[in-house]
């Protein structure tokens, strides 16, 4: 009775963890957004394509780093994963994500391009809009997310559920990719782009386990800015050459 009580508990506990962590991403993509509107980047970035969006990925970074390193200081909590690590699996992950990205958008290129279905982007593909687009997407968008998304959450959800069983890491890293679906939902107009947010989950999984097995986040900030760059210049290319 004293097991099965404890473990109601602990996972009403993580139950209560999962709202708990959208509101703090939540909150932090807003005041990110918030300081990034107070820069006006119109001199570098005359579309506002990557200026405004990478001060807003520097700052919810900062954010959730300040939260680990308070959690590390003052409730000595440990497996946020942050400190770069050679391992195997992780390089195996990385090139097996990056074959099976390549494949899925080389079919979707060809297939679209009988269907006529690619959707492009509708601005110039000038020097700074592509250099800029594609260095954000490299150097900004796997940290800045699988920081947020990845070590800060899991972290947490494990640490609630008292256990690093195969059980609770396939919860945490199910619910942590639920969490990063619902931040490509937009709250405010109440629009819900589907695909958008299935691919998010899909990918959370993956990056996810990768962060569980590989015991780093590198790993997964890698692949996520893979997969970035390899979805926009994938575009980019075509918009030059394919169409």
């Amino acid at each position: 009775m004293g097991t099965n009580s404890t473990s109601k508990n602990k996972y009403l506990t993580a139950a209560v963890l999962i709202p708990v962590l959208y509101a703090v991403q939540f909150l932090f993509s807003r005041i990110g957004w918030y300081i990034a509107s107070l820069f006006d980047c119109s001199s570098i970035d005359s579309n506002n394509l990557f200026a405004q969006v990478a001060i807003h990925h520097i700052v919810q970074m900062i954010l959730a780093v300040a939260v680990i390193f308070l959690l590390y200081m003052f409730k000595n909590i440990n497996g946020f994963k942050l400190r770069p690590k050679y391992d195997a699996k992780g390089i195996m992950y990385t090139v097996i994500f990056f074959a099976v990205l390549v494949l899925y958008y080389l079919t979707v290129y060809v297939i679209g391009s009988f269907t006529h279905t690619i959707n492009t982007y509708d601005y110039e593909l000038n020097h700074t809009n592509v250099i800029g687009t594609l260095g954000f997407q490299l150097f900004l968008s796997g940290p800045s997310e699988e920081i947020l998304f990845r070590s800060l959450p899991i972290t947490l959800l494990l640490y609630a559920l008292k256990t690093d069983s195969r059980k609770d890491q396939v919860l945490a890293v199910i619910s942590t990719a639920m969490l990063f679906g619902l931040a490509h939902i937009n709250v405010f107009t109440f629009s819900v782009p589907v695909f958008q947010v299935c691919y998010a989950f899909i990918l959370g999984i993956a990056y996810g386990f990768t962060f569980i097995r590989t015991k780093s986040v590198i790993y997964p900030m890698i692949m996520h800015s893979l997969s970035n760059v390899i979805s926009v210049g994938g575009c980019y290319l075509y918009m030059l050459y394919a169409r």
